[in-house]
């Protein structure tokens, strides 16, 4: 069944980002097998100019077969394929050559628009929802993305890059990592390095060479506490200001007061309440709702030593609402004396560790840089991980 509705062969254009010397010839509905035909071609004599040289050429046929692609059925009822048999023309400089039509990607057989939905989709949905929802395999969906992914990670430049985040996280079953290297300033991902040792630094410091960048350029890295990443920071960007992530600052106390916790329920008469109430100790005291306070309030009297710790990690928080530098020297000092005299082990051992790194820490309040973004991306990472291995079981 052909569509003779007035304009749409016109609108059906506009969409293809078609224009003359190329329109539509016909568009047709085929209700045995539901779905819709454009039919595209070029006007006999127009000049077309080559593609490769932008020269002056002659027109030398068509190729010999029909070619198909898929458009995106989200306009339409039913699917809807595009057909063209595309010119050739003779070029005097770069001889025979195949002229591309104006909706489709080199060696894709899906329209420009449809591969512009499914990257859209895909920025929020699983690959497997994506092909389900545009009627297509999860392959041919994969394949657009890589596609995509890697022509905008070969046209970014790294020259304005001053502000780094590096972070690592976990990408399948098991110890598998990779490490996120991110513009602090624009909030993007530059580059994703396997592993999350010091060769990550040193390889991107390459990188950032090569697209361009300058790491003597960089201001300011903020990562994690890391043996591993510590030396190879400063080795590659010797003129940066390294802050230690305050995130992970916050999960290395936290990690000492459940330490403290642990000691403390085996000797508790009540293990059971200290063991279940054990994430209340994980919330910071401002967040605390009034019926968390009146429980906590119990339980500390009951277990002093985690009471202690939980002040103490209180105290850092404090410690990071610090106004300015001095501010911040100051209280630090306090809490880290605090720390070496609270007759907690565990809290003896971090403090000698934000002793060690105290430049570092002290930094924040000069640059404000953390790895928030790069925690957000995480999180993304391990929803994507987990969705994946759920439909695995399916």
């Amino acid at each position: 069944m052909s569509l003779t509705v007035d304009g749409f062969e016109d609108m059906i254009a506009g969409s293809l980002g078609i224009e003359e010397p190329w329109y539509i010839c016909k568009c047709t509905v085929d209700n045995a097998t539901q779905t819709m035909h454009i039919y595209v071609s070029v006007r006999e004599n127009a000049k077309i100019c080559c593609p490769k040289c932008g020269g002056e050429t002659k027109r030398n046929g068509y190729e010999k077969k029909e070619r198909t692609w898929q458009h995106g059925n989200a306009f339409f009822v039913y699917p809807c394929y595009l057909h063209c048999r595309r010119p050739k023309v003779l070029c005097p400089n770069c001889g025979s050559q195949q002229v591309s039509a104006p909706f489709e990607r080199k060696n894709s057989r899906q329209t420009l628009l449809f591969e512009g939905i499914a990257m859209l989709l895909v920025k929020d949905c699983p690959v497997s929802t994506v092909a389900s929802h545009m009627g297509y395999n999860e392959k041919t969906i994969v394949k657009i993305m890589k596609y995509w992914v890697n022509k905008a990670r070969d046209n970014d430049t790294f020259e304005d890059i001053r502000n780094l985040a590096i972070d690592e996280t976990s990408f399948r079953k098991g110890h598998d990592y990779v490490s996120l290297i991110i513009d602090a300033d624009q909030r993007s991902v530059k580059d994703v390095e396997k592993g999350r040792d010091g060769g990550v630094i040193d390889r991107f410091a390459l990188y950032l060479a090569e697209k361009g960048g300058n790491p003597d350029k960089i201001e300011g890295v903020t990562s994690e506490l890391s043996r591993s990443f510590l030396p190879a920071i400063e080795r590659n960007f010797p003129k940066a200001e390294h802050t230690i992530d305050k995130f992970h600052i916050k999960k290395m106390l936290n990690d000492a007061l459940d330490d403290v916790r642990k000691q403390e329920q085996k000797d508790a008469e009540n293990k059971r309440r200290l063991f279940l109430g054990r994430r209340l100790y994980m919330i910071p005291e401002s967040r605390l709702t009034e019926s968390q306070k009146a429980t906590l309030l119990q339980m500390n009297k009951m277990y002093p030593k985690t009471e202690r710790a939980y002040r103490i990690v209180s105290a850092l928080d404090e410690f990071y609402r610090s106004q300015n530098v001095c501010e911040a020297e100051t209280k630090f000092d306090s809490l880290c004396s605090w720390m070496r005299r609270c007759r907690l082990e565990p809290m003896k051992e971090a403090a000698q560790t934000l002793i060690n790194h105290k430049k570092r820490i002290i930094n924040y309040f000069r640059n404000r840089l953390t790895n928030a973004i790069c925690e957000g991306i995480n999180s993304m990472i391990q929803t994507a991980k987990r969705q994946s291995q759920r439909l695995s079981y399916l």
